[in-house]
């Protein structure tokens, strides 16, 4: 316990140091509970913090410079930095079950920092993200003793086979992505209302996972920017973001998107390589369909900081891996709710 104390003072001290000049804080919260399962993918949680100070220090102004040379942005403007500190954990679908289960998804724990950096083009219409993503799984992710208390607290069932999760290790992972408008695809709706449609694309290597994803994401609201980042945020809005709510009181945002993904490697379902860990066999192809509405509350602008925002989202996943055949399990697909609250400044 000492040791992983030790780590959680690490990643906050980490997180802290890049909090300051902040232009939005927000928490999101990751659950399947929502739709009534308690396996999988089944709890994550971030706290962000984004400016649009250039912080970049020597180092990583080398680095995203030379990326950038390869990924198009060499001659954007960073649009913002975001820092991240997070914990995710994975289980099987039946958490009930002490003894490994060599056919279900494994037990897994990541606790990790993360930085972004976000890169527009000129003419608005593609942004380019920059990512580098650290952190620790097995017992010094914390996830078993986070799981059993919130289970003790809400009084669910016992998770009783950690025993049997992937190790410690040192996981890291980078990525790229580009998200460009598609203007002959947006246009207006009713009134005021537009829409908005925008393809991406994103490369991710690493111990954590390895990968190659391509999607979309149409967004509906009014004063849209002609493309946005991933949600939860309409952070690059030119101007002040409108309603397509019907009260006056909220100003909403609605977006769907779809992305499938070509997975090389993922350490939460195949385990350490070389290492007694338990796995199962990945499918190599894996999608989302993801529907999201953000909401901004305009009366709650106070004098050092503006208006608190909400934002909910569902997320269809289909089977991330397989299992042998005649085996009774069946790997269905999994919907994971989330919710973000935050403020910007």
């Amino acid at each position: 316990m000492r040791t992983a104390a030790s780590v959680i003072t690490l990643l906050a001290c980490l997180h802290a140091s890049a909090c300051s000049a902040s232009e939005a804080r927000y928490v999101t919260w990751d659950n399947d509970s929502w739709f009534k399962t308690d396996r999988y993918y089944t709890n994550g949680i971030q706290f962000s913090s984004r400016t649009t100070d250039d912080t970049r220090g020597e180092s990583t102004r080398r680095w995203t410079d030379a990326a950038c040379r390869w990924f198009g942005c060499a001659d954007a403007r960073l649009l913002l930095s975001q820092h991240s500190v997070g914990q995710l954990m994975y289980t099987p679908a039946d958490i009930t079950i002490a003894a490994r289960q060599p056919f279900d998804r494994p037990y897994a724990g990541l606790l990790y920092v993360e930085r972004a950096w976000l890169f527009m083009e000129a003419d608005g219409q593609a942004i380019t993200t920059l990512s580098a993503q650290a952190g620790v799984t097995g017992k010094l992710s914390l996830a078993e003793p986070a799981q059993k208390l919130f289970h003790r607290i809400f009084d669910r069932p016992e998770p009783r086979g950690w025993d049997h999760q992937v190790g410690n290790t040192l996981a890291v992972l980078v990525s790229a992505e580009r998200r460009s408008a598609w203007p002959s695809l947006s246009g207006a709706v009713v009134g005021n209302i537009r829409l908005h449609s925008a393809g991406h694309w994103r490369l991710a290597v690493g111990n954590l996972m390895s990968y190659a994803a391509g999607g979309v994401t149409v967004t509906l609201g009014k004063n849209l920017p002609p493309v946005s980042p991933a949600p939860p945020g309409i952070v690059n809005r030119a101007a002040p973001l409108d309603t397509a709510c019907r009260w006056q009181w909220v100003q909403c945002t609605v977006t769907v998107g779809a992305e499938v993904r070509g997975m090389a490697y993922n350490l939460f379902l195949q385990g350490r390589p070389w290492r007694d860990d338990p796995g199962v066999r990945p499918r190599r192809w894996v999608g989302d369909l993801t529907a999201g509405l953000r909401m901004d509350f305009p009366s709650t602008r106070g004098r050092d900081h503006g208006p608190w925002f909400a934002q909910l989202r569902a997320t269809r996943r289909t089977a991330e891996f397989r299992v042998p055949a005649g085996e009774a399990l069946r790997v269905p697909r999994h919907t994971i709710g989330s919710l973000t609250l935050g403020v910007d400044f």
